[in-house]
């Protein structure tokens, strides 16, 4: 049997086309593999505790290698963690899970000691966190900015951006703000706090702000925050969505905006493929969606409800649309709501299996004390003052600290030895974030430390001369007075009693 000369070329088309597709998809592992970075061996995630912190489970792809799990991270531009446990052989895994350890540019994964488990992280997110040479001079390290979270608001909100986060181990001396991208028209002003400015005037877009500190030899360091705010049609997938639980079955408390009483409300997340009508607290909520109304006659600013609910094809998929096996593109936050919109159903086909792989993730025992005792000191954003003490795992003691009064996290204790039992026994072999995280703070209460002690001594010094100037005043008032006799035998007066005889003669009542 012989092959014609059409089928032959037609196989070699085939063939090339095999190739090329082989080719490009190797250059796009290889690139990839680039982008991440090996994280701690033996470091697990803490599911429960990252999940409630705002982390998003986002899949768990049934691959082999270590490669092909970075791989799948690769592929999704939320993914920035790929979580593996170790197989019996060199490279080999029995599990992959992939998350986004990023809520609104806070970092909220918590990672925990053990043995079997192995990760790796998007270095552009993770990389100074694992990175343990620090710039600059021993004594004055460079400052870190700190800009905030990520804000959600409606047109003609004002935003207020502080920079109170910013961490140096001496001092900022400058905080400095300005607009990179967005409508002109926007209004930066300052407050009375040096860190801090109100924005005003914003219209519906995406503006990024650039907060750049400055320490007191001139080091630097800048950081960006974005601020959406909201079109009609980003309002609709924000605030008028329904709420949704999602395929999995944990429970982590969540808010909503109820767009019919024009409330935000608390409900249970079960912990995977959430909407973006999904907040953390109803301080957030209320920021994105107060005042939205979709009832005739309604107090606030009505928005006509828009959901597309249907796929649409032809063309490339959105970084915020699923796409479905057939490659027609559906929004992202209609996946797992148990309903299939995708022509193929392709869009509830892996959502129980999701459920099982999260609650095989969540099962695996974990040492809490060690997550709570190896978590950076957080002062939080607030502005008040309360002295809490926090547990630094490499010197194995417990600091003094400033704590803001909100958003902190659970290495706060109230007294030195409520702390030093809880975290007795955690070293840095549990931690998995840089000894620079504890450094700075650790810095900064042994220098506040010093200038209480310092002075407290100058206090106790002047009380003391001050009891001992009334001790002398006083003994001397006691003592008798004797009155001096005169050469005849006579006493003799004193000036001060001759005072007190015409001050008597004088003012004697006639």
């Amino acid at each position: 049997m012989t092959f014609s000369r059409i089928e032959l070329l037609f196989s070699a088309a085939v063939l090339l086309q095999v190739l090329t597709g082989s080719t490009k998809a190797q250059i796009f592992g290889d690139q990839c593999l680039t982008t991440f970075t090996h994280g701690k061996e033996n470091f697990v995630l803490d599911a429960d505790e990252s999940l409630k912190e705002g982390a998003t489970f986002i899949s768990s792809p049934p691959v082999t290698t270590t490669k092909d799990c970075i791989v799948s991270c690769c592929k999704d531009r939320h993914c920035n963690l790929a979580l593996m446990e170790n197989g019996d052989t060199e490279g080999s895994i029995k599990s992959c899970y992939l998350f986004d350890c990023l809520y609104k540019q806070k970092k909220v994964c918590r990672f925990v000691r053990k043995e079997g488990f192995n990760n790796y992280v998007l270095t552009s997110v993770f990389g100074s966190d694992l990175d343990e040479t620090v710039p600059g001079d021993d004594d004055d390290k460079p400052p870190i900015a700190s800009a905030g979270q990520d804000r959600v608001v409606q047109p003609q909100d004002t935003v207020t951006l502080n920079g109170i986060q910013s961490q140096d181990d001496k001092k900022i001396v400058s905080f400095k703000w300005h607009m990179l991208s967005g409508h002109p028209f926007a209004v930066i002003e300052k407050t009375h706090f040096d860190d801090e400015v109100i924005v005003s005037n914003l219209s519906s877009g995406v503006y990024k702000f650039q907060l750049t500190v400055t320490d007191s030899i001139g080091q630097s360091n800048s950081a960006q925050v974005t601020v959406l705010v909201l079109t009609p049609e980003q309002s609709n997938h924000h605030c008028l969505v329904p709420k949704k639980v999602g395929p999995c079955r944990a429970s982590y408390p969540r808010w909503h905006y109820n767009a019919v009483s024009e409330k935000c409300e608390e409900f249970n997340f079960g912990g995977c493929k959430e909407n973006r009508n999904n907040y953390l607290s109803q301080a957030e909520c209320e920021t994105a969606c107060d005042g939205i109304s979709v009832m005739p006659g309604g107090t606030g600013r009505r928005v006509t409800p828009v959901l597309n609910q249907v796929e649409n094809c032809g063309g490339p998929c959105q970084p915020d649309q699923f796409t479905c096996s057939s490659g027609c593109c559906l929004d992202r936050g209609l996946e797992c709501d148990g309903t299939k919109q995708c022509s193929d159903g392709s869009d509830e086909e892996s959502c129980n299996e999701l459920n099982k792989q999260l609650e095989k993730l969540r099962r695996i025992p974990v040492d809490e004390s060690k997550v709570r005792c190896t978590e950076p000191p957080n002062t939080g954003p607030c502005r008040a003052s309360m002295t809490k003490w926090f547990y630094d795992p490499y010197d194995r003691t417990c600091s003094r600290f400033n704590f803001g009064g909100c958003n902190g996290n659970d290495n706060q204790f109230d007294s030195q030895d409520i702390c030093a039992l809880a975290c007795q026994g955690v070293t840095d072999k549990d931690v998995f974030a840089r000894r620079g995280e504890f450094e700075r703070l650790d810095s900064k209460s042994d220098k506040g430390t010093l200038i209480i002690a310092v002075l407290l001594g100058v206090a106790i010094i002047v009380l003391l001369a001050l009891l001992g100037y009334c001790f002398l005043k006083g003994r001397k008032e006691r003592q008798p007075r004797h009155q001096r006799t005169g050469v005849n035998g006579t006493h003799a007066t004193t000036l001060e009693d001759t005072e007190k005889l015409v001050y008597n003669s004088t003012t004697k009542p006639i």
